[in-house]
């Protein structure tokens, strides 16, 4: 079994220099603090070393894993510890060199209970540290090598020997990938590259296609690389099949490409490279292959799109799953011996088989032949077929999904892992995903790049390794949100709980279950009514708990004031009545998601959060946001929807993103003048409410020389009413206009787009298609077109309202 760490490293690796960070600001420290903090240093670097050398482990003893289980639980709460201390200590106080001697005694005689506590935790952490390092010493986990020992048998062993005659949904993809392999520039070298998630039948599909075109081709070659490869093996095979000669050892990698060079150099070759994982690997197997204009062709197979698009250009075709009638025929096949051998009874249960399945071939051939051998009654179906977490018969299916996780660097197995929080077939918006793991710490800063850039790379990354799937897309074609296959899915909540990277508690299950340690993120997938009158979770048991993520009702939500160490709450989209008392406690908190739930008051003491970067108060009964918000200094994302603002916006410096209401009323007729003075804003979504009393008026105008920053604007209003001066919002890149009905006249009530020097993404969207909508879609894109002629217009109208 291998370590599922995900980001332990890389936290254990930071760990030191914020505890340094620490040592070097002004903070009285109590006696003897200073060198059990420096200790905590030299400590944790040494156990650094021997983490990154335990990750890379896949077969680790129960020594090693007791080990890292033993630093993840100490690393967690020493940064609690260092994260908690200034609130506890400073007590919103200054540290800095100016500090007068009788503030820091008031202060130091005020927190007086505060370090005794700070004491008790010192010596209790110094003392675990010096238990694991002990423990470290004796298992020697420092100098060992990663073992990585390739599997006896291929767990690809159906695909590389696959009957074409019982072949699913492979006429298709086989002709159309064999057309990019012929077709096309008949002399030249060309690559084709297959791409698609583990189990979507890549190797089969590529196997198809060699049997097909090989006629014509004098030399002929299909290696396979694998994850672990040695490269030198693979040219050694490689060489004994075109020359007919040679055996396919391991050589000097030099040697046996100028040989296969010299071999080829006058020949029409086709060669097949199978489970390609990276361009580096690709680069040097690519020096085999001379450039001879003979028409020669190589096929290769990924998990990667990297990897495909180095190797094979625009050549690349990406694989699907089986449509539900494919899916069908496969699984009858495999599970009944026939199509149509289902037996009645057993019809519905083979149905949510399949739908587990996802139309991926891996998982219906896996389950399918599991189910071939068994009872045939809905009781044994149901326990094989649906219950793969503690199935020892599905190793072969799970092993082949092992090797695309085993890939990831750390910091991409914990943000996937991460992913086990979400029920099965849930949407995630990237957006969301991408703040919460900054706010979870999954994030590592790198100069140049935002940390939510960097976490929508890491998404991306996990896209192009077809680990998750594009789901919708934004405008600009950029991806909006995902879904996870039922099959990965299932195998990183199977990883999760091995690594105790999540606790996860259904909506059948009563309390959290018993984990092998403490619980550090907790998700409640409640199912609505069935858990409106369940027992609340004892807060006691996720006390320690850094996140809490609750689906579908509040019910079972553990009490707030419980919670003293938790960064991320997110309860978007839950029904049913909330309590926020001690929310202002939760002094670490940086992600707060209240978004679709009935939440209609927010505590006024919401000030006190000093570390919240996000605040999501959208579709909810608040009305009105408390005047403490202007303290929040961190906060980066403020949504509050149809929630009104405070006055004095302008104070917070660091919004980046902000969703406000109340445009166009008379009180807050400056309101935009105000927004317009915020240097750091990105992203501006306006909701307003025009009467028609006053159309005529502009109610909704953007000034000159405002908003410097503003990459995208969003207006949502009742009626078109807003106009752009000139010189407004240069920096303006997407412009999304939703209203609910046209106006009364033929006029759009658009002016000035064409003063939006940057433009180049527009939406204009009606939730009523009448005859005054149908007006302002045509001006606003006729004038967009003709001023902005690289500017992608979509006109859109639905029937629904505004959502706030």
């Amino acid at each position: 079994m291998e370590i599922a760490v995900g980001a332990l490293s890389g936290m254990v690796e930071a760990l030191p220099g914020k505890l340094g960070e620490l040592l070097q600001q002004e903070y009285d420290l109590l006696s003897g603090a200073r060198g059990d903090v420096a200790f905590f240093q030299a400590e944790l670097r040494t156990m650094n070393a021997a983490v990154v050398r335990c990750e890379a482990l896949e077969e680790p003893d129960v020594q090693t894993t007791g080990w890292i289980a033993q630093v993840r639980d100490l690393a967690f709460d020493i940064e609690d510890w260092v994260d908690l201390f200034a609130h506890r200590v400073d007590a919103g106080g200054t540290h800095d060199a100016t500090s007068h001697r009788f503030s820091r005694w008031i202060r130091r005689l005020t927190t007086i209970p505060d370090r005794h506590v700070i004491a008790t935790e010192l010596k209790e952490l110094r003392a675990r540290v010096v238990e694991v390092s002990e423990l470290r010493k004796r298992y020697s986990l420092g100098p060992q090598m990663p073992s990585r020992h390739a599997p006896a048998v291929d767990p690809r062993i159906f695909a590389l020997y696959a009957d074409s005659a019982g072949l699913v949904g492979m006429d298709g993809p086989r002709d159309e990938v064999a057309e990019m392999v012929t077709g096309q520039d008949p002399d030249g070298l060309k690559v084709v590259s297959v791409v698609g998630m583990a189990g979507s039948g890549k190797t089969t599909l590529a196997r198809e296609v060699y049997r097909l075109v090989n006629a014509g081709f004098k030399c002929r070659a299909s290696v396979s690389v694998g994850r672990s490869s040695d490269v030198g093996k693979v040219l050694g095979d490689m060489l004994s099949q075109v020359d007919g000669r040679g055996r396919g050892d391991a050589g000097d990698v030099n040697q046996l490409i100028g040989r296969l060079r010299q071999h080829l150099q006058d020949k029409r070759y086709l060669v097949m490279i199978d489970d390609l994982w990276s361009v580096q690997t690709w680069e040097i197997i690519k020096h085999c292959f001379p450039e001879n204009n003979l028409g020669s062709r190589i096929i290769t197979t990924t998990r990667i799109e990297a990897v495909a698009k180095t190797a094979a250009g625009v050549h690349v075709y990406k694989t699907c799953l089986l449509d539900e009638a494919d899916a069908e025929t496969l699984f009858s096949q495999r599970a009944f011996g026939s199509v149509g051998g289902c037996p009645a009874h057993l019809k519905d249960v083979s149905a949510q088989i399949m739908k587990k399945c996802g139309g991926l071939p891996l998982a219906i051939v896996s389950v399918g032949g599991l189910l071939a051998s068994k009872v045939r009654t809905t009781d044994e179906f149901e326990r094989s077929g649906l219950e793969w977490r503690t199935n020892s018969e599905l190793q072969g299916m799970k092993q082949i999904i092992k090797l695309s996780y085993s890939d990831l660097p750390a910091n991409l197995k914990a943000c996937l892992l991460h992913l086990s929080i979400f029920p099965e077939n849930h949407e995630i918006e990237i957006e969301r995903l991408a703040r919460r793991w900054v706010a979870e710490g999954f994030i590592n800063e790198q100069r140049g790049t935002s940390m939510e850039e960097t976490a929508r790379n890491y998404i991306s990354e996990l896209i192009g390794r077809n680990l998750i799937q594009p789901s919708q897309l934004n405008h600009d074609g950029t991806h909006r949100s995902y879904v996870l296959h039922p099959v990965i899915h299932d195998f990183i909540i199977c990883k999760s709980m091995e690594d105790n990277f999540v606790a996860l508690v259904h909506a059948q299950q009563q309390d959290v279950p018993p984990v092998n340690g403490t619980v550090r993120r907790l998700s409640l997938l409640n199912s609505g009514k069935h858990d409106q009158a369940a027992a609340q979770i004892d807060g006691a048991k996720v006390s320690r708990a850094r996140s809490i993520t609750v689906f579908s009702h509040t019910g079972r939500t553990p009490r707030l004031n419980e919670l003293s160490v938790l960064r991320v709450l997110d309860l978007e989209g839950c029904q049913g009545p909330l309590c926020l008392d001690g929310l202002y406690k939760l002094l670490l908190l940086r992600y707060l998601n209240l978004k679709g739930t009935d939440v209609s008051n927010l505590p006024a003491q919401i000030g006190e959060l000093r570390c919240l970067e996000t605040l999501d108060v959208r579709s909810t009964k608040v009305k009105e946001l408390p005047p403490s918000i202007l303290r929040l200094e961190k906060l980066m994302h403020l949504l509050a929807g149809n929630a009104k603002l405070p006055s004095g916006i302008t104070k917070m410096k660091s919004l980046l993103t902000l969703s406000c209401s109340n445009i166009g009323k008379s009180a807050d007729v400056d309101i935009i003048q105000e927004l317009s003075n915020m240097a750091s804003l990105r992203e501006l979504e306006l909701f307003c409410n025009v009467p028609r009393a006053s159309e005529d008026k502009k109610q909704v105008a953007f000034p000159s020389d405002g908003f410097q920053s503003l990459k995208k604007l969003s207006i949502r209003c009742s009626l078109p009413s807003v106009t752009f001066v000139t010189d407004a919002l240069s920096k303006v890149e997407v412009l999304e206009l939703k209203f609910e009905e046209g106006l009364s006249k033929e006029s759009s009530g658009v002016s000035g787009v064409e003063h939006l020097s940057g433009l180049k993404h527009m939406i204009i969207e009606f939730s009523q298609h009448d005859v005054g909508a149908a007006a302002a879609m045509a001006a606003v894109k006729k004038t967009t077109e003709k001023v902005h002629p690289n500017c992608q217009v979509i006109i859109m109208s639905v029937d629904k309202k505004i959502g706030k």
